[in-house]
């Protein structure tokens, strides 16, 4: 895990926020137009995608906006879980090979990802899988690419703290930051791998679905 504190994570502007939506909106539409495609769904994984993704269903005129949800537990100090905690797509909603949209805020080591596109795989073996991110941490950037079609993204972060500060520098990789929207007393202890203690915590933990656990 990383070794930031409160003071590490840099707030993005909502000016700068709207500058990486409008570069992932353009690489999509390129996206879609070279290859004739036509997007069936935008699937945000919440709650990080829920803005980008939201922003794009408008813009890019779909009206169809499935939310899937995932979520790390740290069950013990070197050990958590990744559960599912919504999925709404119903096999019957779409044809045999439909095109999806999923949307991630800020990607890590892409597990989440990874685990969403499997999960609409197991419903729709033949869909196309559009991925955006509105961060990508570099040193991940191709850890989904066999997962989904294509990966477009707004920019690259150092979240996973895998690059030192020159190659940062060479990469014009900024500093770490968190999202307009998000809040340093959340952010901080996940990244940290502490639990983050959520009024429904025990609710969701019980209610949820186990996909995946990862020692650290």
């Amino acid at each position: 895990m990383t070794n930031y504190v409160q003071n590490n994570l840099v707030r993005t502007s909502w000016q700068e926020y709207g500058e990486i939506l409008e570069k992932i909106l353009k690489d999509v539409k390129d996206y879609i137009s070279k290859n004739e495609l036509k997007i069936d769904a935008v699937i945000p994984i919440l709650r990080g995608g829920a803005t980008l993704g939201t922003f794009l269903a408008y813009r890019l005129h779909v009206l169809r906006v499935l939310p899937v949800q995932y979520k790390y537990f740290f069950v013990s100090k070197n050990k958590a879980e990744l559960h599912r905690i919504l999925f709404t797509l119903e096999k019957q909603m779409f044809n045999d090979k439909p095109t999806f949209l999923l949307v991630e805020g800020d990607q890590c080591f892409g597990s989440t990802v990874i685990n969403a596109a499997k999960d609409l795989k197991e419903l729709f073996p033949k869909c196309k899988i559009i991925h955006v991110a509105d961060c990508l941490d570099y040193s991940y950037r191709g850890s989904v690419k066999e997962y989904v079609d294509v990966i477009i993204h707004g920019k690259y972060t150092n979240h996973c703290e895998e690059l030192s500060d020159a190659e940062c520098k060479k990469l014009g990789i900024g500093e770490a930051t968190i999202a307009p929207w998000e809040n340093h007393e959340e952010e901080t202890p996940t990244l940290q791998g502490e639990q983050f203690e959520y009024l429904d915590l025990e609710d969701v933990k019980n209610t949820s679905v186990k996909k995946a656990e990862f020692e650290f």
